[in-house]
């Protein structure tokens, strides 16, 4: 038991280096990511479930490298490798560990996961320019606009969706989900 603790001490050094930079926003982030995925194959709503309020285009990113990458692992472990990503660090970080060859593959994913995505804290309220914004902008019902700006830090949601209509594949209820930001973590002060 000890012995992976050691390992997982050692790589976590080199692991999570990047975790410790500030991430940009991009409120166009999930549609750019969503697109990435959908054209390294992943089906469209798993692409969706991977993209869901994500910060940039980094998921999809992560998901495309570590597919390539890594061919003896499932795309269902790859999409949790990469749900949240903020970074490439994810496939980094799980190609260190398997080249020490002494973990499941299960420990290096759950180690090598993004756990709390390193962007400005959650807004104590959602953003009045978000419901808005929603309201002028885009034919959504009342239920619709509050599920796209529920946890909302500014606009950026609605930016996104009406980016997003563009993608003609997708429902607009998919969507919303996709644009909406979230509320994944805790933040003390």
């Amino acid at each position: 038991m000890y012995g992976w603790l050691a390992v997982l001490v050692s790589a976590g050094v080199g692991c999570n280096q990047e975790a410790r930079a500030q991430v940009a926003t991009d409120p166009l982030g999930p549609l750019y990511c969503y697109q990435i995925a959908v054209a390294a194959q992943l089906d469209l709503d798993h692409a969706v479930q991977l993209c869901s309020a994500a910060l940039s285009d980094a998921p999809g990113r992560c998901y495309a490298v570590a597919l390539d990458r890594f061919h003896g692992l499932a795309s269902q472990k790859i999409l949790q490798l990469c749900r949240a990503a903020t970074s490439l660090a994810p496939v980094s970080c799980y190609a260190r560990l398997d080249s020490i060859g002494t973990l499941t593959e299960d420990q290096m994913i759950a180690y090598c996961t993004t756990a709390c995505s390193l962007g400005p804290p959650p807004a104590q309220v959602a953003s009045p320019a978000c419901l808005d914004g929603a309201a002028r902008f885009t034919d959504l019902s009342l239920q619709s606009a509050g599920e796209l700006c529920q946890a909302s830090r500014s606009a950026g949601p609605v930016q996104c969706y009406i980016a997003g209509q563009q993608l003609h594949e997708l429902a607009d209820s998919k969507v919303v989900q996709l644009c909406a930001e979230s509320r994944r973590c805790q933040y003390t002060y």
